[in-house]
């Protein structure tokens, strides 16, 4: 290990021989860098589809299509669910072996001057995840799967790497104090943990040492030489960054004159497809130039010295030109195809329709009745609410578990009678809470109701009713039920064919597409293009939640969703505004940044 006094001698070492801007080092490795990440990526994609495959079976053996928030409980009350569970750790490890572990050792290999077959560096990877087969490993690879992609900082994989909390419960973190100190301490914490281990890793696999020992070693390694490690990753997030800032500057630019000066589209359509590409492959190496200057640092802290990539064989150079050559070749080709089909391929038009969340969102008095009235003058095309039931089986409208926050009582609707909630009244504007059937007769004819059936009131008897009085007042093709239960809308759909129904997946895995609804609601971070693909080849309507940002709802009004709900819906009217007048360069920009958000 270094000692705090050796540490001094290897800042100097490394500035006297020009360590901290050798960029030539890492820019030699590129070919074999990329021909890993290819390799890699094939390997992962035939292994996942295989695992999905068998993943999938098991669910339907149980009878169903998928697994969600709902249903959670079939996980460990079932073989099928308890299989789940094995496959989705087993997947874990075998990323981890695949991506992290083979990348150290084909880094190492890369430092040490050594030839590194990509076949090589998958046995080892294999190889070396015995030693996290007990508690402590098992712990690392949890940290790495789950943790790395929320705190931001470590070595993740690309499985897990967009995990993310749901905005529902990061509306509730950031709104109150408490929460917030409290998720910013505990995120604050976990960055710390990273940090602290972050050579584990290269311990238990290059020193062969088991994690346990790996993970007091790491604290060690890192303790002293803490300020030259920050110093080196602080530099190389910075440099990356800039380098980063370079290549898409210089991509744009082409883009940025054709503009200007008014070139033909074609040649547009050729510099944004360059951009494109060269900022995805930028991208693309950014993650195993972190492992490679990790491993780098690793090995100059447990030697004391300063660490050289040696030059690397030029004989690849040739093979990527050819490569670049051929990749150039055929953005040309796409171009000219773009440019031929172009208003179909980027439709002028914005058809994704919004819907006021809670009444009339943000501009009207939540869930209640004036709400409504504010989405049919806002020009909403549906208008979302909640029900729960009273104590004495009546309906009311409310999203929380009590009234607490917008009227001061405490109290859940199922404790209180029809007649006592209608005493209550909201506190900012003085409206009373509303009926079901308030709410229905005040969008009848006007706007779609999306009545979510919520909290622990609602079951069959909810549905029952519910659909009795849409019946009752001939409005089944002005109501969509929607609910985080799928037993429930399954139910629904199953009963009631004739009704429209949605449900909410913040959560779920499996053929998400195949369930049994109408409408498949998705939180935002979720809506990818492909998810929303999947869903209108199965025949139904894809629906996000909540979009509330302008750079939000530009997103998903541009992508192929059906609608949003949203609580800005005056502002989602302004962007749609502004979005018609987009030129043929703004729409083409929008479509390929279409994605997770």
């Amino acid at each position: 290990m270094v000692t705090q006094g050796r540490e001094g001698t290897l800042v100097a070492r490394r500035k006297r021989h020009g360590q901290q801007n050798a960029w030539y080092q890492y820019l030699q490795t590129i070919p074999e860098l990329v021909k890993y990440q290819l390799v890699t990526k094939l390997a992962l994609g035939i292994v996942l589809y295989a695992l999905g495959n068998a993943s999938q079976w098991a669910i339907e053996s149980a009878g169903r299509v998928a697994v969600t928030s709902g249903d959670y409980l079939f996980l460990f009350t079932s073989w099928q669910g308890l299989l789940l569970i094995v496959m989705g750790l087993a997947v874990l490890f075998f990323y981890v072996a695949l991506e992290l572990n083979t990348k150290i050792w084909y880094c190492s290999q890369i430092i040490r001057g050594e030839s590194a077959p990509v076949s090589k560096a998958f046995a080892f990877g294999a190889a070396g995840m015995r030693r996290f087969l007990n508690p402590a490993g098992l712990l690392v690879v949890l940290y790495v799967a789950l943790i790395v992609p929320i705190a931001g900082f470590g070595l993740s994989i690309s499985l897990t790497s967009q995990i993310y909390i749901p905005s529902f419960i990061t509306s509730v973190i950031t709104s109150t104090p408490l929460y917030l100190v409290l998720y910013i301490v505990a995120l604050v914490g976990l960055v710390g943990i990273g940090f602290l281990h972050a050579f584990v890793l290269h311990i238990v696999l290059l020193d062969r040492s088991d994690v346990r020992g790996a993970l007091i070693r790491s604290r060690r390694m890192v303790c002293q030489n803490l300020r030259d490690f920050l110093v080196q990753t602080v530099l190389f997030n910075v440099r990356c960054a800039i380098a980063a800032g370079l290549v898409v500057v210089v991509a744009v630019l082409p883009v940025v004159g054709v503009y200007v000066f008014d070139g033909p589209r074609i040649l547009m359509l050729f510099f944004v497809l360059l951009a494109t590409a060269v900022s995805s492959f930028a991208s693309f190496l950014l993650d195993p130039f972190f492992v490679l200057k990790l491993t780098q640092l690793y090995y100059e802290y447990s030697r004391g010295e300063t660490v050289t990539i040696p030059v690397r064989d030029k004989r690849h150079h040739l093979l990527a030109m050819v490569a670049v050559m051929a990749g150039v070749g055929a953005l040309g080709v796409a171009a000219t195809v773009m440019d031929v089909y172009f208003d179909l391929l980027f439709p002028p038009g914005i058809e994704t329709r919004v819907i006021a969340h809670r009444g009339g969102g943000n501009d009207g008095p939540e869930n209640t009745v004036r709400g409504v009235e504010t989405a049919i003058a806002e020009g909403a095309y549906g208008s979302e609410t909640d029900i729960q039931r009273t104590s004495d089986g009546n309906y009311v409208i409310n999203h929380d578990t009590t009234f607490e926050r917008l009227t001061g009582d405490p109290r859940k609707p199922s404790e209180l009678t029809l007649a006592q909630v209608k005493e209550l009244h909201l506190k900012d504007s003085g409206e009373p809470i509303p009926t079901l059937e308030e709410m229905l007769d005040a969008s009848k004819g006007r706007i779609v109701l999306f009545v979510e059936l919520k909290g622990e009131t609602a079951d069959r008897q909810m549905a029952d009713d519910a659909v009795r009085m849409i019946r009752e007042r001939q409005m089944t093709d002005e109501v969509v039920l929607i609910s985080l239960n799928y037993d429930l809308i399954d139910y629904i759909e199953s009963k009631y064919p004739e009704m429209q129904t949605g449900f909410l997946a913040w959560l779920a895995y499996g053929d998400t597409a195949s369930l049994h609804c109408d409408y498949l609601g998705l939180e935002a971070e979720s809506a990818t293009t492909s998810v929303i693909e999947s869903i209108h080849n199965q025949g139904k309507l894809a629906l996000v939640w909540t979009p509330n940002t302008i750079s939000e709802q530009e997103h998903f009004l541009c992508s192929e969703a059906d609608a949003i709900i949203t609580d800005n819906v005056a502002q989602s009217a302004e962007v749609r505004a502004e979005l018609s007048k987009r030129t043929d360069l703004e729409r083409l920009v929008d479509e390929l940044l279409q994605g997770p958000m």
